[in-house]
């Protein structure tokens, strides 16, 4: 499944960027399907590279019927393994779901792109596959691929598709004035 989400966000580039990577915690209280996320390990290997683990903790969601042989309800959370390089306004990440963490692949990069002085565009792109050989039957490997990989692309992809909204509100309440 591939992840391609664009957005404009009515402020200029280094609140956004700052904001998506020191705010995150406060962050996640504007987005759906996170109850919160811890930052875990921040380093900054070199000057302007930031590295970053964050947890992130879902709400409590309906695992579909297809899914639930797979899905353990207490591992709803994914890892966010992050790398912000400055000089770029890049962050390239890669997220470790909880459950079946082996057998899940989300990973990508977020472009922010200065448009006008207080506008910024958010270009994420990055892919999510799952790998349930030797789970299923060969017969059902289709079905049951596509059912969980839906799934997950839900617990994620909502966050991807509203992070412009949760942020601008967030610089909103935070006073930033657009």
């Amino acid at each position: 499944m591939d992840i391609d989400v664009v957005s404009s966000i009515p402020y200029p580039i280094d609140a956004v960027f700052t904001a998506m990577r020191d705010q995150l915690p406060a962050l996640a209280d504007y987005m759906p399907n996170v109850d919160k996320v811890e930052v875990l390990e921040q380093s900054e290997p070199e000057p302007g590279v930031m590295k970053l683990l964050n947890k992130w903790h879902t709400a409590r969601t309906e695992i579909p019927a297809i899914a639930r042989p797979f899905v353990d309800q207490s591992k709803m959370y994914w890892f966010d393994h992050a790398t912000w390089i400055e000089a770029e306004r890049l962050c390239r990440w890669r997220n470790e779901v909880g459950f079946m963490a082996e057998r899940v692949d989300c990973a990508g990069a977020t472009r922010y792109r200065a448009v006008k002085p207080d506008v910024t565009e958010l270009h994420i792109q990055g892919r999510l596959t799952i790998d349930l050989k030797g789970l299923v039957p060969r017969l059902m490997l289709k079905k049951a691929t596509s059912g969980v990989e839906a799934f997950v692309g839900r617990l994620i992809e909502p966050n991807f598709q509203k992070t412009a909204a949760a942020l601008t509100r967030y610089l909103d309440a935070q006073g930033q004035g657009a």
